[in-house]
């Protein structure tokens, strides 16, 4: 069996634009920072005094927030007579940095239960190519069927980016594809699910959507090439801080790069890592899919009541 190769050039985080912090000063002379943000990802924000006068509050505070607008926090006074005399900057990266994973979670596979993929993994050509490091902890799975296949986030998460610019050239065989329609899914933990190779006429969901497993479908599959196989590629990562870098001490996008994780899935009544060139069939219990659920979401899912 040929082994599927991968490609993947990883963009440096673009700090985010559309987030802005401010900050009212109370009768009581406390001081609230709040923050507002248009773009759906979480953000971590890194608060700088350079200034700090009357208040015990540490000169360097790391957030990270995900609601749309909210309280970031607030700065006491030592003296309740006298105002705080503060100076601050601040900066910001998309997503969670540093994020605290949850190794125990059991993923569902991609696609509608009951349904088989033959499941392969793809190779970082990278290094190879363009002199690149391969991602730590690098895994990437390939999906593929003889028919078109209905994909499913692995996960209930927030859509961050999608992407359907790209036609497919089905007169010739490729090793890989640089440029693949996309969605990208942000988890409550912080990880990220990239979603790759979908039919760009096909895909169901818009940024800022939140999605659940085996409920919303984000696209179909489309033929890869002249081989007649539609396939889905999929990864999962993270973003951390390079060489043990403390959050605090984050000010540049070179200081971070992409880890990635090996999931676990439900599959038989088990969690398993998945095999190399062999079938799965997508399945799952209860316990696995409502993990992440609140009590009104699985109410509502029950009922095949639309949930938000």
């Amino acid at each position: 069996m040929k082994k599927l190769i991968l490609l993947l050039f990883i963009p440096y985080l673009i700090i985010a634009q559309d987030f802005k912090i401010e900050h009212k000063v109370n009768d009581d002379k406390t001081v609230d920072f709040s923050y507002k943000k248009l773009s759906p990802n979480s953000v971590t924000v890194i608060v700088n005094f350079s200034f700090l006068e009357n208040s015990l509050n540490p000169t360097n505070i790391v957030e990270k927030v995900s609601k749309p607008e909210g309280r970031l926090f607030s700065l006491k006074p030592i003296n309740n007579e006298q105002n705080i005399g503060f100076n601050y900057s601040y900066s910001f990266f998309n997503h969670k940095v540093n994020p605290r994973i949850d190794k125990d979670f059991v993923y569902i596979l991609p696609y509608k239960k009951e349904i088989q993929m033959y499941v392969e993994e793809l190779s970082y050509l990278g290094s190879t190519y363009s002199d690149k490091e391969e991602p730590k902890g690098w895994k990437s799975y390939s999906f593929s069927s003889n028919e078109v296949q209905q994909i499913f986030p692995v996960r209930k998460g927030v859509v961050v980016e999608v992407i359907r610019d790209f036609d497919i050239d089905t007169t010739k065989t490729f090793t890989y594809y640089s440029k693949m329609n996309s969605v990208k899914i942000e988890h409550s933990d912080g990880t990220i699910a990239m979603y790759s190779g979908f039919n760009k006429n096909k895909i169901y969901v818009n940024i800022g959507d939140l999605v659940y497993p085996n409920y919303n479908i984000l696209g179909e599959t489309v033929l890869y090439d002249k081989r007649k196989k539609y396939r889905i590629n999929f990864s999962l990562y993270y973003y951390s801080t390079k060489n043990g870098v403390k959050l605090s001490n984050l000010f540049q996008n070179n200081q971070i790069e992409n880890v990635y994780v090996t999931p676990t899935f439900y599959q038989n009544g088990e969690s398993v890592k998945l095999k190399k060139d062999s079938f799965y069939e997508s399945d799952y219990n209860d316990k696995t899919l409502f993990q992440n659920f609140s009590k009104r979401q699985i109410k509502k899912y029950k009922k095949g009541s639309l949930i938000l």
